[in-house]
């Protein structure tokens, strides 16, 4: 009895080896199957990013299944930065573009793109605390239905869906410019004239690193600045119109008129009016005329 009980028990065992060798062979050739088809569609594989990006910018998010949205509800949400938070103020670290499709950048995507439809226009990872190159932005027409037609079409304000760009570099179009009041989710509870660049060409990577390239004007074009300015450590209030800075429930009040220290009074809408830069590129552009000045003057 002994002697076929151990037979049996090593024929026993000698199977379960055979078909562990077996199974192991074939998830193998399973991994280099699948290796293989991902190898052949190339650039195309983006099965990490949690969307689909078009060259505008335009973000198509993925449906999340039912324990993904759990998942968001339980995480919640972090508050937006206000003005004095030391990232606010920093200039923000492009996004290496191997790097877009890791858990950690989609992850921050999904949050920014939750804040901006709850909250606002526009949204700059910089807000939420993180030091990275990101930016979404989003018009609705509920987001507009406190405005009249007449302003809408004088700030030449549409609605657009969700656009999501990493990296986004703006380049002005033309010489006009537009002078509107502006607010901040950072600067909660006031507003201010702001001139901005009417018309300006934006070009980055989009939320899962096809590269984006797209024409703004009017207000998508005054928001792409303002969050751009976010990653650059520079808030609105570095731009205003000072003297025309105020709380929400003061905006119907009257634009303050000339002055003799601060000189003409702000007038809001279009003009060929040149959009006042940092002190820095001030100072450069005074230095660079003064420069041409001297040389016409030699050359009479």
């Amino acid at each position: 009895m002994r002697g076929m009980t151990h037979a049996h028990s090593v024929r026993a065992s000698t199977a379960r080896e055979t078909r562990a060798r077996r199974e192991t062979r074939a998830r193998r050739g399973c991994e280099t199957r699948a290796r293989r088809r991902m190898g052949a569609r190339g650039d195309d594989a983006r099965t990490r990013a949690y969307g689909a990006s078009e060259p505008d910018g335009t973000w198509r998010e993925k449906n999340l299944n039912a324990f993904g949205n759990l998942i968001n509800v339980a995480r919640g949400g972090r508050e937006v930065l206000q003005a004095g938070a030391p990232p606010l103020r920093d200039v923000a670290k492009s996004v290496a573009p191997e790097r877009v499709e890791t858990g950690e950048i989609q992850e921050l995507i999904s949050e920014m793109v939750r804040v901006c439809k709850a909250r606002g226009v526009g949204l700059a990872a910089p807000q939420l605390g993180t030091r990275l190159r990101v930016i979404v932005l989003e018009d609705t027409v509920e987001g507009m239905s406190d405005v009249s037609a007449k302003e809408l079409e004088r700030q030449k304000r549409k609605p657009f869906a969700v656009k999501v760009v990493i990296n986004p570099e703006l380049e002005p179009i033309g010489d006009a410019s537009a002078a509107f009041f502006e607010g901040c989710l950072s600067v909660a509870g006031y507003r201010a004239v702001v001139r901005r660049h009417l018309k300006v060409r934006c070009r980055g990577l989009g939320g899962d690193g096809a590269p984006v390239d797209f024409v703004a004007e009017g207000w998508q074009a005054r928001i792409l600045q303002h969050e751009v300015d976010h990653l650059n450590g520079v808030l609105y209030t570095d731009r205003m119109e000072s003297r025309t800075f105020r709380r929400v429930d003061m905006l119907e009040e009257a634009l303050p008129g000339d002055h003799p220290e601060f000189g003409r009074a702000v007038v809001l809408g279009e003009s060929n009016e040149p959009v006042v830069r940092g002190r820095n590129a001030s100072a450069a552009e005074d230095a660079e005329a003064r420069v041409k000045s001297r040389r016409r003057n030699r050359r009479r």
